[in-house]
């Protein structure tokens, strides 16, 4: 605790003695040249209004010539680690483009943020809590992505490739082109990219009389092409329709994967199984968007109607060589073959419509989503000692169907008067979902829950860019239907995992109280509830096997204090982020207490006006769970040098990230009672990167009307 409170304050200390040298606010001057007259106009970069903070990227040369992947590292209050973890001041994100939301996670989530550039981003919004206008599904905070509307006459594109050199080397391409006729244009993006990683995990079960010690290694290599078509449609002053079309196709594949395994029992030679298990993944997506927009007044009313259809389709194969040795002979080799396909079609459309009436401002809403999900998996075994072929195993075999619908409305109202501002909201949502398991004993199961999920918040403007806010959201995590799909499935020889039908979705309640110092300083105390947590169990069955299975187990709690602090110093602007939370986990049977801690440093120096440098440094503790503890201290410490150049045109960023190395290790450790499970993972997670990105435009008419150029003064990015 000592070392803890040590970092805390040599980092207030820092924030103390600097901040005599600040600026109020954030923001970005325009030089527009009209003839012999200069017109100076401020266009602020952050802006904080009472619900959310908006970010303009349009306005940003730095935010413009980097993909979104890059930005969010670079916006106040946001913690994204790179891999597609995102939180906002503490608390979990659901993101939103154009109207829609993102279903993705890990993986996909960064290639999604990676593709998502910001030439063709206009804004961010940040949200810390969801209002009623938002799903209730996902996280606490939202993270809106508004995307640019083209309307600028000609050609204009960008086009750039990243280099990432980590355990192996990785390449990724991206481009996009606009043709725009001032009314109407087309647009169309395409990144693609290729990587490789190696990992080594260790795992050990220590059970009654049985231990049993796993060690495997990976090298893991991916590719992936995401492109996108679209229209920009402006009918007349008061209407738009937005057409777009977006693709992900991707591979994942291993070659070399090893596991070493042995079974330590009461039997008199201990039993070691070798392993050969190379994977296959392939992912098909597709997401379709209709967007239509209609300004039905000149006293602020909007109607927006939105339909959306998401589809995916994912080809699985695991093979398995297992050679059994019993002692010192060759006792047999097992061969398994298991192929898996994946179809999702998601369906959904919503209506919105506002109206503004002076200091008051109407919402209503209405959404419908209907999901159709199947899974289907074989498995093939054979002896090959025996000189057998591989045969299916009928008990092994998945064929799962989900079917889900979910009826949601929605109304807010908001009342703004200087310095209050006030907004209530509620949103009323039926979902109902029916599983059909086709092979297993002709499982069925259904279900059917409605909810209402309030919201509110209140905020007073003091003097001087001072404001103090309460807010409060409910919101729920649903099970996916994997979690709910009542099927063995073996994830190797010593453990299995199983499905839970009865899982109901987590129930979040969260308030947070929030005080805004200067405009720039944002000092936030939150209070987070879950009930019927979601937490994976794991047992020991019979003497070599361990089971895996969800369970509404629990409840949890956890009070956050969330500070950032920025400052500018000459050419040093500097952002520093605390997060103190203590968590409370408890069950019927046991209860854990843990103080999380995270301690973050952003710090950028504008050498010159094409020049640019940064230093990160991220101090990280781990939060324990009920069963599963995760433990893990690290420093993460990334630098970069950005260089611009051909009036801003071309932008070469060139770096490394986590240093140390500090992120490719962990260490997991699950118990119950007289059960424990161990695992450490070990991956190259330090990444040396360059990324060249070019900006171009022809025929351009509205440079020819007037001539836009950008003062100095927007060169200091105030992140």
């Amino acid at each position: 605790m000592k070392y803890y409170q040590y970092i805390l304050c040599i980092c207030f200390v820092q924030c103390s003695l600097a901040s005599f040298a600040q600026n109020n606010h954030t923001s970005v001057q325009d030089s527009i040249v009209l003839s012999e007259v200069t017109v100076l106009a401020e266009r602020p970069l952050v802006v904080r209004k009472a619900d959310r903070m908006i970010v303009s990227v349009e306005h940003s040369k730095l935010l413009k010539s980097r993909n979104l992947s890059n930005i969010l590292s670079l916006i106040p209050d946001v913690d994204y680690d790179g891999e597609g973890g995102i939180n906002i001041m503490g608390n979990g994100v659901k993101i939103y483009e154009n109207g829609r939301m993102v279903n993705l996670s890990g993986a996909r989530l960064k290639r999604y943020l990676s593709s998502l550039h910001g030439n063709d981003i206009k804004s961010l919004e940040i949200l810390p809590q969801a209002t009623a206008e938002y799903d209730a599904e996902g996280g606490t905070a939202i993270l809106v992505i508004n995307r640019q509307k083209k309307h600028e006459y000609g050609l204009s594109g960008y086009v750039g490739s990243e280099y990432e050199r980590k355990s192996r080397n990785s390449f990724s391409e991206f481009a996009g082109m606009t043709y725009s006729w001032g009314n109407l244009a087309l647009y169309a993006n395409m990144a693609s990219g290729q990587s490789a990683s190696r990992s080594k995990t260790e795992e050990d079960d220590y059970g009654k009389d049985v231990i049993i010690d796993s060690h495997s290694e990976s090298k893991d290599k991916g590719h992936y092409y995401m492109p996108k078509l679209g229209i920009d449609f402006n009918i007349s002053s008061k209407q738009y329709l937005g057409i777009e079309w977006s693709g992900s196709y991707s591979r994942d594949y291993s070659n070399d994967c090893l596991v070493n395994s042995s079974i330590v029992n009461n039997d008199t030679y201990p039993i070691y199984i070798k392993s050969f298990a190379p994977y296959s993944l392939r992912n098909h997506a597709n997401n379709a968007t209709l967007n239509y927009e209609w300004a039905t007044d000149t006293l602020g009313g909007r109607l927006q109607v939105i339909a959306d259809y998401a589809g995916k389709r994912e080809r699985d194969l695991q093979e398995y060589e297992n050679r059994y040795t019993l002692g010192s002979p060759a006792d047999s080799i097992i061969s398994k073959s298991q192929p898996s396909y994946e179809n999702i079609d998601i369906y959904s459309a919503q209506v919105d419509f506002s109206k503004s009436l002076k200091q008051h401002k109407f919402n209503i809403g209405a959404k419908y989503v209907y999901a159709d999900i199947g899974y289907n998996s074989r498995m093939f075994l054979g002896n090959t000692t025996l000189a057998g072929v591989l045969t299916e195993d009928a008990e092994q075999r998945d064929d799962f169907k989900y079917y889900e619908q979910r009826f949601a409305v929605y109304g807010m109202y908001r009342f703004s008067s200087h310095p209050w501002d006030v907004q209530v909201g509620v949103r009323d949502e039926y979902t109902e979902w029916n599983t059909r398991q086709r092979v297993k004993d002709q499982l069925h199961n259904s279900s059917n829950e409605n909810r209402f999920f309030p919201s509110f918040s209140i905020r007073r403007d003091l003097e001087k860019g001072n404001a103090l806010s309460l807010s409060y959201t409910q919101s729920i995590n649903r099970p996916s239907y994997q979690m709910v799909n009542p099927f063995v499935f073996h994830l190797s020889e010593t453990s299995y995992k199983e499905g839970n039908p009865d899982l109901k979705g987590e129930l979040l309640y969260n308030a947070a109280l929030q005080f805004v110092l200067k405009s720039r300083y944002i000092f936030s105390l939150s209070a987070l509830y879950i009930d019927r947590k979601i937490n994976e169990i794991y047992e020991q069955v019979a003497e070599t096997q361990t089971r895996y299975m969800l369970k509404n187990d629990g409840t949890t709690k956890r009070l956050t204090l969330y500070m950032g602090i920025p400052f500018t110093w000459g050419i040093w602007n500097c952002r520093n982020n605390v997060e103190l939370s203590e968590s409370w986990y408890q069950n019927s049977v046991k209860r854990v207490n843990d103080l999380g801690v995270v301690l973050s440093s952003f710090n950028r120096f504008r050498v010159s006006n094409h020049i640019s440098a940064m230093a990160n440094i991220r101090y990280v503790r781990h939060y324990k769970q009920l069963y599963l503890i995760q433990k893990t201290d690290y420093i993460g410490i990334d630098m970069e040098v950005n260089y611009n150049c051909c009036k801003d045109r071309l932008n070469i960023t060139f770096g490394v990230k986590d240093l140390l190395n500090s992120r490719g290790k962990n260490h997991q450790v699950f118990t119950n009672n007289d059960f424990e499970h161990h695992s450490r993972f070990d991956f190259i997670s330090r990444k040396f990167c360059v990324t060249t990105t070019y900006n171009f435009s022809a025929g351009s008419k509205r440079a020819n009307q007037r001539n836009k150029t950008y003062s100095n003064e927007e060169d200091k990015e105030r992140m």
